[in-house]
């Protein structure tokens, strides 16, 4: 059962008040963060989902004609950073609407800076339009407008080729579990916006007591790298858990055809604040691939 109210109004408050700072690396983690998480995204997409024509046009994006829901996507750090990378379409979706009109914002201003420094204003103009932001909905939400809408298109199809539903090559829900009430009912809806052979990409942080010295008393008490109460260390999922969630069957054995296919760890160095994957050590920061089996 899908929920679709599936989002914690004291989150969506708190998101909302860092807002302004979202691009911040000083006030935002994730900033730093990001690098690696595209790294290990892009590794498995290359792997497992090769680019249209990526053999004959070694020069083409990564992402190049993909579909790429970004779940969660708070100020836009990941949709810009698929935007760059060539997909077609990125959809970034957030229970918190004004989160969502900074990453307007700074999706606009960043493309129009660009498009005065190139000579070929088409292309850029072109890479603007591939990103579309939906605000103040759950992905419960989004599912169930998203699959009415192509549901309808499919019984129209014959007289009308026009498709802007259809499912997603790739849908990722990162740093966004641990915040909503229910992560199964937002995994399983992330699930059902897939395409056969798509890959669902999940990170969070592992409940370990390791996590809770670095996540919580480190990173909110002692340093103040986040702000206090940002994480429920309660809220946190282990791989095996995640896994359970988006690879087990539901009553209608509906998620059964999703595995996982890859598994990092993504470690921070507390002195240089860099970070960087390591598949041995997922006890704090980790992240997961899930693909969708293509129809025997």
């Amino acid at each position: 059962q899908m929920l679709s109210t599936n989002a914690n109004p004291s989150e969506v408050d708190k998101f909302t008040s860092f807002a302004s700072h979202w691009w911040d690396s000083r006030s935002n983690p994730l900033v730093g963060m990001n690098p690696i998480r595209v790294k290990f995204m892009r590794d498995v997409v290359d792997v497992c989902q090769p680019a249209d024509g990526a053999k004959d046009m070694p020069h083409r994006l990564p992402l190049h004609n993909k579909r790429v829901l970004d779940i969660g996507c708070g100020g836009g750090l990941l949709t810009e950073s698929f935007s760059r990378l060539g997909a077609s379409l990125v959809t970034g979706v957030d229970a918190a609407p004004r989160v969502v009109e900074v990453a307007r914002m700074h999706s606009f201003h960043k493309y129009h800076e660009t498009s005065s420094e190139q000579s070929n204003e088409q292309s850029t103009k072109a890479e603007a339009k591939n990103i579309r932001y939906v605000g103040g909905k759950t992905v419960e939400e989004f599912a169930s407008y998203w699959l009415s809408e192509r549901e309808k298109e499919r019984k129209l199809s014959e007289t009308n080729q026009s498709r802007n539903h259809d499912l997603f090559n790739i849908v990722t829900a990162l740093e966004v579990i641990e915040h909503v009430p229910n992560p199964t009912s937002l995994l399983r809806a992330a699930t059902s916006l897939l395409e056969p052979n798509g890959i669902l990409f999940v990170s969070t942080i592992n409940r370990t007591m390791k996590s809770y010295g670095l996540a919580i008393v480190a990173a909110e008490h002692i340093t103040g790298k986040v702000p206090v109460g940002t994480h429920d260390w309660t809220q946190f999922r282990s791989p095996e858990e995640v896994e359970e969630m988006v690879c087990g069957s539901d009553k209608s054995g509906d998620n059964s055809t999703m595995k996982q296919i890859g598994l990092s760890g993504m470690v921070v160095n507390p002195l240089s604040m860099e970070w960087s994957l390591n598949s041995s050590d997922v006890d704090v920061n980790w992240i997961g691939a899930y693909q969708k089996a293509k129809p025997s």
